[in-house]
């Protein structure tokens, strides 16, 4: 006896006929019955009784559901202690970098399906700077990061994989005196907090101020080794600070800090999927990327505001849409 025939013949009881039992299977009426038969020649005895009124069990057909229900029975009940097994294994550990915007909008969508899928692993999430996680990146420190993708120079030995672009603003906490400030001009008097690594500070500087004809008050900009620090500053103090457009969109910044309407525009920057290069990602690593992508397009499609301001304020490019 094959254990494809016995789970057949069970099907054929549950179900009541065999084309509802090849349905039920996700197999052909014809495959059913082929298996039948074949089972039947295995035992050399009829089992089942056809006729136009439908399909019923003989004496010796009962007899053997009987034992194929139990035999089918006790292999789920394998299966389900080998899952067991396999989940309670050696914890893996999943390392990934998070940029602060997705952070907040995505993160809490992705974790329950991922955890639902793959309990056994411990995952490790840093909010930080790109140019510190690219290190980490290639020592094998960090396994993927969800952020800014650098320049060709940062970049050596990673594979980026791009998915959204997005304008960078200057920001203030709601009711700030420079709140109608028109440009970075009138904000040079002013104390700023910014979020960067030391390799960045020239081109920061270039993009915030220098490309605009304005040096940079150096000694009125403070550096912040934690987002949430620099948002933090920004928000019960009269620093200025320049951050991506989605982050100001979401829920926990929108009704405590504004973005100035300056005449100046400022480059964009893109966010991504970074990983070390020539590496195929670990199978935690590549279910991770997979939920991740199906709540992004789940999260372009959806009426909730917050989702509709933070992807309102962002291009979407083809990876995140495919």
């Amino acid at each position: 006896m094959k254990l494809h025939q016995l789970r057949y013949l069970v099907s054929v009881a549950s179900e009541g006929s065999i084309r509802a039992a090849a349905r039920s299977l996700g197999v052909t009426q014809a495959t059913v019955t082929q298996g039948l038969r074949e089972l039947e020649s295995h035992c050399q005895v009829t089992l089942l009784n056809r006729g136009s009124g439908g399909i019923g069990f003989t004496a010796a057909g009962r007899e053997v559901l009987e034992h194929a229900q139990r035999a089918l029975t006790q292999l789920q009940l394998a299966e389900d202690k080998l899952a067991h097994y396999r989940n309670a294994g050696p914890q893996q550990r999943l390392s990934i970098g998070i940029t602060p915007w997705v952070a907040q909008t995505l993160m809490a969508r992705v974790l329950p399906p991922f955890r639902a899928e793959l309990p056994h692993v411990q995952l490790e999430l840093f909010d930080g700077l790109s140019a510190l996680a690219y290190p980490k990146l290639r020592e094998g420190s960090l396994d993927l990061m969800i952020g800014r993708i650098g320049s060709e120079e940062w970049m050596q030995g990673l594979h980026a994989t791009p998915l959204f672009s997005y304008e960078m603003t200057v920001v203030a906490r709601v009711g700030h005196p420079r709140a109608r400030a028109q440009t970075i001009h009138d904000l040079l008097d002013d104390d700023w907090v910014l979020n960067f690594a030391p390799s960045e500070s020239a081109g920061l500087m270039d993009n915030l101020f220098r490309q605009h004809g304005a040096e940079p008050p150096r000694h009125r900009i403070h550096l912040a080794q934690s987002a949430s620090l620099m948002l933090t500053l920004v928000r019960q103090t009269d620093m200025l600070t320049f951050c991506p457009w989605p982050l100001v969109e979401t829920d926990s910044l929108r009704h405590s800090m504004e973005a100035l309407a300056l005449r100046e525009r400022f480059r964009s920057n893109t966010v991504g999927i970074v990983r070390r290069a020539q590496e195929t990602p670990s199978p935690a690593a590549a279910r991770f990327i997979a939920h991740f992508l199906e709540q992004v397009r789940a999260a372009v499609a959806s009426e909730e505001p917050q989702l509709r301001r933070v992807f309102y304020s962002v291009d979407l490019l083809d990876a995140a849409q495919s």
